[in-house]
């Protein structure tokens, strides 16, 4: 619909002044998937798709409704029956991205965000799924177990960062989809095509003679007489067992056609996989893009954490079943080094915060984060690890602390008055 903004669609019209001919007019919603679902336009032609369902009320009306039926209840499905503007593969393709893009059916299709394991993440503690929650002050993805909502929520279902799973899982993935393990599963892809192709052959085999005997069986009942009706009716049931046949062999024929897998050019592919972590890496690509080929090859994540224990045992399952563990470490939190604390604890008595600072950087110390100490590091050491800052730090020309003044005494203090302030 994005793409077709500011141009206009062809819309036939049904019914009134305009009935029969052809409208231009805005492309909605509604008509973009009545297009893209309808099989007349991949060359077939259908009948049977809807089925009109009538119930009747508690208060005696009658309720009229259209149910869709699945593709193996439609009456008629005829391939090639026109010259159609894609194929039946590219139209199988696109149904299913159309059933996968359904959230209300259980799809988890990319959405909007940094994670790329959001929709398909659950939490091996307590099975729920796993959604992801930002932290309002930094806007730090985390993964957050969402058992809470039907109260199965263990102690053991923790929160994760999402950079340490989507590190992980990433890693494995680059790893896995390289140009050797493409050329096996190519080979393999190969194999499995050569089984269909067969498979395939044999079916319009057994069409073809399942055609042959039903109309050998239609040529004897058409040539019997009459008057013999017990042999006409054996040879009626045997032509209705013959058709039986046939409508069986063709179904088979349908099934051996929609599975037979599309194998992919072999060098493009391994050149797309040589050139897959700097396309992964790319400025350019989105993270919805990096979704979208992490669900082409990736079914489902698993997340198991203890609470003793900083590591997290990721769970990959692949679309072809094949299951993969990986052992991650929780990331920890930015910690001042060890040295630049016990620096600060032997020198904050006697140093400024300025002097501290500089002391820091000379001794080729860093932030937690990395970055080069500053007044405000250093008063975050002291505010952290009850570092005292000096005394005289924050005092001024002719200022003294409370301390020093009570070591004055009452003379002390009396003694640098004006005349004027002790007559007042």
């Amino acid at each position: 619909m994005q793409a077709f903004t500011g141009r206009r669609f062809p819309l036939r019209a049904y019914g009134g002044v305009w009935a029969g001919q052809l409208r231009w007019g805005k492309l909605t919603h509604g008509r973009a998937l009545g297009v893209l679902s309808n099989p007349a336009y991949a060359g077939v032609y259908a009948y049977g798709q809807h089925r009109i369902v009538r119930t009747v009320r508690p208060d005696g009306t009658v309720r009229t409704a259209s149910r869709v039926l699945p593709r193996d209840q439609w009456q008629i499905l005829i391939h090639d029956h026109h010259d159609g503007y894609l194929t039946w593969q590219q139209y199988l393709d696109i149904e299913a991205k159309l059933a996968a893009n359904r959230t209300n059916a259980g799809g988890r299709p990319p959405r909007e965000g940094t994670p790329l394991c959001q929709g398909i993440i659950s939490c091996g503690h307590c099975g729920h799924r796993v959604g992801t929650r930002y932290q309002a002050r930094n806007q730090v993805a985390y993964y957050d177990c969402m058992g809470h909502r039907d109260a199965a929520r263990g102690q053991r279902c923790r929160s994760v960062a999402a950079s340490t799973i989507d590190a992980a899982v990433t890693r494995l993935l680059l790893s896995t989809l390289t140009s050797e393990q493409i050329t096996l599963a190519l080979d393999a892809a190969e194999q499995v095509q050569q089984r269909h192709t067969r498979a395939h052959r044999a079916a319009e085999l057994a069409v073809q003679r399942a055609q042959y005997e039903a109309d050998r069986a239609e040529r004897a009942f058409a040539q019997v007489e009459p008057e013999n009706r017990l042999v006409a009716r054996t040879l009626e049931a045997r032509w209705e067992a013959k058709l039986a046949a046939l409508t069986d062999a063709k179904a088979a024929l349908t099934a051996a056609r929609d599975c037979r897998p599309p194998l992919p050019d072999r060098d493009s592919l391994q050149r797309l996989a040589a050139a897959l972590p700097r396309l992964w890496d790319h400025p350019a690509t989105s993270a919805k893009d990096r979704k979208w080929l992490l669900r082409t090859v990736i079914s489902d994540v698993t997340v198991l954490s203890e609470h003793d224990s900083d590591q997290i045992h990721v769970g990959v399952r692949w679309h072809t079943g094949a299951a993969e563990g990986i052992i991650t470490t929780r990331r920890q939190p930015d910690r001042t080094p060890t040295g630049a604390v016990e620096l600060a604890r032997r020198l904050g008595g006697v140093l400024s915060d300025d002097q501290l600072a500089e002391t820091l950087n000379a001794q080729g110390f860093r932030t937690g984060k990395g970055h080069q100490f500053d007044v405000k590091a250093v008063r975050w050491i002291r505010h952290a690890f009850k570092i005292r800052a000096p005394r005289t730090q924050c005092l001024g020309d002719g200022e003294i602390t409370i301390r020093d003044c009570g070591s004055f005494g009452v003379s002390g203090l009396t003694a640098g008055r004006s005349p004027a302030r002790e007559a007042s």
